[in-house]
Parts: C-alpha cells; sequence; structure tokens
C-alpha cells in the first residue's frame, strides 16, 4: 500500500534511508560516514522536522511496516526527488517503480511535467533500475554528498504521464 507519510513514520523513514545506505552505499561513502555520522545527519534530516507543505512524502507500508519512501521537493520545476528507498529485504520487488509512478501522478496533480533526481553514478543497481523506468542521464557530475565526494548522474524524465502510467 502506497500513502501519504505522516509525522508518525518519520523514525521509520529515518530507520529505513540508514539501512538504504548502510547497504547500497559501502565503497561510494567512506566506512567512517558510515558509521556514526549517517545516523546523526539522517535522523536530523527526518525526525521532528516539518518538510515544506508542497513537498510530496509518500511510504510503501507492507503489513504495517514501512518499506520504501519517495521524497519529491516541488518548488522547482523539474521536481526534484531527493529521495527513494525501499528496505534492503524488499529491493528488487516493484516498490521502487510502485513509489515512481504514485509520485509521478502526484506530480501531475499538482502542474509538474517532469522530475529529476541524481543518482551516484557507481550505484549501478540503481542506475539500472533508472534506465529501466524511463530516466534520461545527464553528463556525469562532481558534488558532495554530506560532504563526501560522489560522482552523480543527473536523471530526468521529461514525461510524467508516461512513468505514471507504467509505459515507460
Amino acid at each position: 500500500m502506497i500513502r501519504n507519510a505522516t509525522p508518525a513514520d518519520m523514525d521509520a523513514i529515518a530507520a529505513l534511508h540508514i539501512a538504504s545506505w548502510r547497504g547500497a552505499y559501502v565503497g561510494l561513502l567512506s566506512d567512517d560516514y558510515l558509521g556514526q555520522p549517517v545516523v546523526d545527519d539522517l535522523r536530523a534530516k527526518w525526525v521532528g522536522v516539518d518538510l515544506p507543505a508542497g513537498d510530496v512524502l509518500l511510504v510503501s507500508e507492507t503489513d504495517g511496516d514501512v518499506d520504501g519512501f519517495i521524497y519529491v521537493i516541488c518548488d522547482r520545476d523539474p521536481a526534484y526527488i531527493d529521495n527513494l528507498h525501499v528496505a534492503p529485504v524488499r529491493k528488487r520487488s516493484g516498490i521502487g517503480e510502485a513509489l515512481m509512478r504514485a509520485a509521478a501522478t502526484r506530480l501531475i496533480a499538482i502542474g509538474h511535467t517532469s522530475a529529476m533526481l541524481t543518482v551516484i553514478t557507481n550505484n549501478a543497481p540503481a542506475v539500472a533500475f533508472y534506465d529501466k523506468i524511463g530516466g534520461i542521464r545527464g553528463p556525469v557530475q562532481d558534488e558532495k554528498l554530506y560532504g563526501e565526494p560522489v560522482q552523480t548522474y543527473p536523471v530526468t524524465w521529461d514525461d510524467l504521464q508516461a512513468l505514471s502510467a507504467g509505459k515507460v
């Protein structure tokens, strides 16, 4: 089930985000950062924070547990998909695609026609997933992720209708 996140979900979102990064970003971010600093940074991002009213935060829930989430910042064009994470034990189960489609539907409803995100270039499973669902990769760019140097691809969806309908 995909639904709007509530304040009661924020601890679960933070825990899922931490687990996702600790699984997916080994070798991409420093081991030191993936220790306590990632916990501190990501709990500060989610727990006790009021997100902007116009943004989209959806969760996937199975048997009462949050097993995925997507957060989209909507005050820009294209809308910026800031986070998409699925519980490590639920990856490749369709949750990520369902969250992307639900977010696309929501973005269309509030007037957006396109969305984008950035993905670490060496995160091969994520890059392949975004390719599979119709994302268009841009050129490699250098960024800092919580102070950690990374190379990323910008990935854009110019047709949210197609993404929403699963026609990509």
